[in-house]
């Protein structure tokens, strides 16, 4: 997750039932770095020194044009090396991804490293962790619903840490 310049991302975060945030918490990098349960709608985004007030006035716009909303998390999936839950409904994510892509077309997700945006929570990413076995032990714990009132700008510290930067409201102007 390091780059010369502290990055940022742009997220909403999830509250996950304490089972769930437990093994997370135990294999998850990114969850030993601070950053927070989420599904990720751009990453990376701009370097920390750029984060100023045109930067969320814009992020703002685009939240402004998405209605709060409820969402699932019923299932689970893997990738490589990653065990996530899905969402449901995707489609405001992904709406979510392009928008704020759109509009900073610098930064893909990703870095355009995929042709499709597949909105997910990682509940742990690891070269080493029995991902079978968490993937197992996590569908127990689902289902998990959510109200996604907002989009958060998630900032690198010094040593790697993540914090919250910015929490930016859906449906709202300014």
């Amino acid at each position: 997750m390091t780059t010369a310049d502290p990055v940022s991302a742009v997220v909403v975060r999830v509250a996950l039932a304490p089972r769930l945030e437990q093994l997370r918490r135990h294999d998850d990098l990114a969850a030993s770095l601070g950053v927070p349960a989420h599904v990720t709608l751009l990453f990376p985004f701009l370097p920390v020194t750029r984060l100023e007030p045109p930067i969320r006035r814009a992020l703002a716009e685009i939240a402004a044009t998405v209605q709060p909303f409820d969402v699932r998390f019923e299932r689970v999936g893997r990738f490589p090396g990653v065990v996530y839950l899905m969402p449901e409904p995707a489609v405001p994510f992904v709406g979510l991804t392009h928008a704020i892509a759109a509009r900073f077309p610098d930064h893909q997700p990703y870095e355009g490293a995929f042709d499709e945006v597949v909105p997910h929570l990682t509940l742990v990413e690891s070269s080493t962790a029995p991902l079978d076995e968490i993937a197992v032990a996590a569908e127990r714990h689902l289902p998990v619903a959510w109200h996604v009132d907002a989009m958060e700008v998630l900032v690198e510290q010094p040593g790697e840490h993540w914090r919250s930067h910015w929490r930016i409201p859906l449906g709202a102007k300014g």
